[in-house]
């Protein structure tokens, strides 16, 4: 066990200072998020590269995890260093539709970040997208309820794929205070982990430990508002969490509580704004979060409220992922009930203070 703990130590400080030192690259390249006097209340002009330094971080940290690994549980070190590609190819192949929509979501955001983007033509990439990784076997096995299980192909792979979209391009909105929305997603990662270990659904590897070190290696800079994840940063780490979900073989109500509080925030939000007749793909600041920090809290406190919500969530899951059987659902939306509502009296607060129209 101490080993075990001594390893995993080890691979997160790699990528915690591998992340943290390609930060400190990818803030000299002059790809900036630039204040508009509206959305953007910054200051100055702030980096976003970070999703890339999070990628470098991560991909260094779980190429050492892999030769660590070797080094420390194997007999024969330098044969099975050798077949290393190879083994990392097997990996990767059993979730690699879930890899691939990481991928495709992480090239769309960079694109954004650099270019700017159609925010249709992405909507519809995103769709696609994730109608290929559902089609390609990303999928539950089913839904279920205490009134019975749906296992139709067709409405997995399209519930699969309005999943992948809607929480991928959810941790994108919410992404727009420092630190709250990668944290969040660290939370999420973090009780994915816990949860597939704790009931064998996939074996905890090494790897979790790296890439939550190359997010805290990130938020050393982001927290102190030097440098943002973007669209490639926000949009890479959903679209992973939203695919390592289906790939883990839970139960979707256990992993859908896991993304409870960004779900209810964004799902509400468009109603709201749909309610009001605002352009649902107009730069807005109406969300929650949003509104939080312009009744005076800091990007600081409003990030740490929503990581304690997380947390929460997370660790329910947990419970109900352990107790099985109606749980998961009866957590869910008990959960989405009780969020809902508290949502729904902070956006009354918010008008009655002239937060919001």
């Amino acid at each position: 066990m101490v080993q075990i703990a001594v390893v995993s130590f080890c691979t997160f400080a790699l990528a915690f200072a591998a992340s943290l030192f390609a930060c400190s690259l990818v803030m000299r390249i002059n790809v900036v998020d630039a204040p508009d006097g509206e959305r953007k209340t910054q200051t100055q002009p702030i980096p976003r590269l970070g999703g890339v330094a999070i990628l470098i971080g991560g991909v260094l940290g779980v190429a050492a995890t892999f030769v660590i690994g070797i080094f420390v549980y194997s007999p024969e070190p330098v044969r099975d260093l050798q077949a290393l590609p190879n083994q990392i190819t097997r990996i990767a192949s059993d979730f690699a539709p879930a890899f691939w929509f990481a991928a495709a979501a992480f090239i769309i955001g960079l694109w954004d970040d650099i270019w700017t983007a159609n925010t249709k033509l992405k909507l519809i990439l995103f769709a696609v997208a994730g109608l290929f990784a559902a089609s390609a076997g990303l999928v539950p096995d089913g839904l279920n309820s205490p009134w019975g299980d749906l296992t139709q192909p067709t409405f997995l792979i399209g519930g699969t794929a309005l999943w992948l979209l809607v929480v991928t391009n959810a941790a994108n909105f919410m992404d727009g205070s420092n630190g709250l929305a990668i944290g969040c997603l660290a939370i999420m990662l973090a009780g994915l982990a816990a949860i597939a270990g704790a009931t064998g659904a996939i074996a905890i590897t090494f790897w979790w430990f790296p890439l939550i070190g190359a997010i805290a290696g990130f938020m050393v800079q982001n927290l102190r508002g030097h440098l943002y994840a973007g669209d490639a940063g926000s949009l890479g780490l959903g679209a992973l969490f939203s695919g390592l979900a289906i790939a883990a073989g839970l139960d979707v109500w256990t992993t859908a509580t896991l993304a409870l509080p960004f779900l209810i925030d964004v799902l509400l939000t468009l109603v709201w704004r749909t309610k009001h007749g605002r352009n649902l793909l107009e730069a807005h600041l109406d969300h929650a979060y949003q509104r939080i920090i312009a009744s005076g809290w800091s990007h600081l406190e409003t990030a740490v409220l929503y990581w304690g919500f997380t947390a929460t969530a997370a660790v329910l899951a947990y419970i109900g992922a352990q107790a099985g059987g109606a749980a998961p659902f009866l957590i869910f939306w008990t959960l989405a009930l009780a969020g809902s509502f508290i949502w729904v009296l902070h956006r009354r607060a918010a008008k009655r203070d002239n937060l919001s129209d």
